[in-house]
């Protein structure tokens, strides 16, 4: 691959921390969660915990950058022999140029899901996902009124009056 080639790449000088928060600024956490389809996206999602996985896991970085590169950047996909490379080590031609971003229609994330449930080996499944919680709901957080729960202490003559 030439170094100009890779000169060309959106990714080239670009660190995992700078992607990461372009990429949620833009789509934010659920359609990324929806889209790429990572646990750290969907369960108390913040940019530092995300980068450490991101960092512990490399086909999850790879994952993220393919979707930075494809989907948010547009860039279109190489070879075969290409596209067997790790994206960053991927190159484009000089004439091809990063297109604007644009928002993800929820078509394209069931085709992004069942393109990546395609890849799976035979026989094996994507484990079924329970459903995003809009608002955690703190009803069930409150205090109770008056508990029915008696102790040993409840009829002491030293409890104070209400």
């Amino acid at each position: 691959m030439e170094n100009e080639e890779l000169q060309n790449s959106p990714l080239h000088g670009l660190s995992a921390e700078a992607m990461l928060t372009e990429l949620v600024e833009f789509y934010g956490w659920r359609t990324l969660d929806a889209a790429i389809e990572l646990k750290c996206f969907r369960i108390q999602p913040t940019i530092p915990s995300a980068l450490a996985f991101l960092k512990k896991a490399e086909w999850a970085r790879n994952r993220v950058e393919e979707f930075y590169l494809y989907v948010y950047k547009g860039m279109p996909k190489g070879s075969p022999e290409q596209m067997a490379l790790k994206p960053r080590e991927r190159g484009f031609p000089l004439k091809v140029k990063p297109k604007k971003p644009r928002p993800l229609k929820p078509e394209e994330i069931k085709a992004l899901q069942a393109e990546r449930e395609a890849l799976l080996p035979p026989g094996k499944r994507a484990p079924k996902r329970p459903p995003h919680r809009e608002s955690r709901d703190y009803r069930e957080f409150e205090e109770p009124g008056e508990s029915s729960f008696k102790s040993k202490f409840s009829s002491s003559p030293f409890k104070k009056p209400r």
